[in-house]
C-alpha cells in the first residue's frame, strides 16, 4: 500500500523525466526552460484541494502565470516557422467524399430504424427501449412519447 503522505520522487519534475525524454528521441521539443512542476495542496486533504481552492491558495496560478510568460518569450525567439507539408494555414485536407456518403448511408438507415446487426442501437430497439427513429429529428424522444 502506498502512503499518500510519501512523494515518490523528491523533486516533482522527476515524474515526467521519461516522458520529457522520449519526446526529446522522437524529435519533439521540450526546452528546460518550460519543463517545471509546481505543488498545491501540501498538506490539505483532497476535500480541500479542489478547483475552487486553487486561486485561494496563492501558488500555483502564479507559478502558471510565470510558466506562461517563458512560454510566450519562447515561441516568439523562435520566430515565424516556415510553411511544411502540414502546416495548419492553407492546408486542404484531401475529400472525404467517400467516408461522408457512408456516413450519411448510416445516418438514414438509423433514422428509418434499421440500426446495423449487433450494434446498440439495433439491441436497444429489440428491447423497445428506442423509440427515437425518424426522418424529422425535431422532437426528442420524451416529447413524442409524451404526445402518445
Amino acid at each position: 500500500m502506498v502512503d499518500p503522505d510519501e512523494e515518490p520522487f523528491e523533486d516533482p519534475s522527476d515524474a515526467y523525466r521519461p516522458l520529457v525524454w522520449q519526446c526529446r528521441y522522437g524529435g519533439i521539443e521540450v526546452p528546460d526552460a518550460l519543463w517545471s512542476a509546481a505543488k498545491t495542496g501540501v498538506g490539505k486533504h483532497y476535500s480541500d484541494n479542489q478547483a475552487e481552492d486553487v486561486a485561494a491558495e496563492g501558488t500555483l496560478l502564479p507559478a502558471f502565470d510565470a510558466w506562461c510568460d517563458r512560454f510566450a518569450a519562447h515561441v516568439v525567439s523562435k520566430g515565424p516557422v516556415d510553411p511544411g507539408r502540414w502546416r495548419a494555414f492553407g492546408y486542404e485536407a484531401p475529400s472525404h467524399r467517400f467516408a461522408d456518403l457512408k456516413l450519411k448511408w448510416r445516418e438514414l438507415r438509423m433514422s428509418l430504424g434499421r440500426a446495423p446487426a449487433g450494434s446498440s442501437p439495433a439491441l436497444q430497439q429489440d428491447l423497445g427501449l428506442n423509440a427515437d427513429a425518424t426522418l424529422n429529428p425535431k422532437k426528442g424522444e420524451g416529447e413524442k412519447l409524451r404526445d402518445g
